[in-house]
């Protein structure tokens, strides 16, 4: 009985193995760059225009206040960020990638001196542009060091 779990075992598992798609590990690192040259554009530079061009035509935002779209994303950040915090920053912490997901955790400052919250974007890339995304926003404790959180 043993040994037929032990086989049943190793099938399912050469099963798994093989039904996974091999990763571009050189397309992911692409895809790296691309979402954070994008980020730092679009929430450092404040470049809308430049930023709106890296944006896939389909552009899809989950973030509840943000609209749909290009435009509407744009339109939100402008008056509800950039609008309330023009000095607000971001300082990219880490980056990774799987298949066309970019994960960004980022350390953000509405304005110099602000403690600060962490965030972690979720961006998705199609045909080389920025065709979706999530987030998560955290305030940064009062209490603590902000680098506690991503150090």
């Amino acid at each position: 009985m043993k040994k037929k779990i032990l086989v049943l075992t190793l099938i399912i598992s050469a099963l798994t193995v093989l039904g996974q798609t091999k990763r571009n590990l050189t397309q992911e690192e692409k895809n790296k760059k691309i979402a954070t040259d994008f980020f730092i554009i679009f929430y450092n530079d404040k470049n809308m225009e430049k930023a709106k061009k890296m944006m896939h035509p389909d552009f899809v935002n989950h973030h509840p206040y943000s609209g749909q779209g290009i435009e509407a994303t744009v339109a939100a950040v402008k008056t509800h960020l950039f609008g309330r915090f023009p000095e607000f920053k971001v300082n990219i912490k880490r980056v990774a990638a799987e298949g066309d997901l970019v994960w960004i955790q980022s350390y953000t400052q509405d304005f110099p001196g602000d403690h600060g919250k962490m965030s972690m974007d979720i961006w998705r890339l199609r045909d080389g542009l920025i065709a979706e995304h999530w987030d998560i926003i955290q305030d940064v404790p009062s209490n603590i060091l902000p680098s506690s959180m991503y150090e």
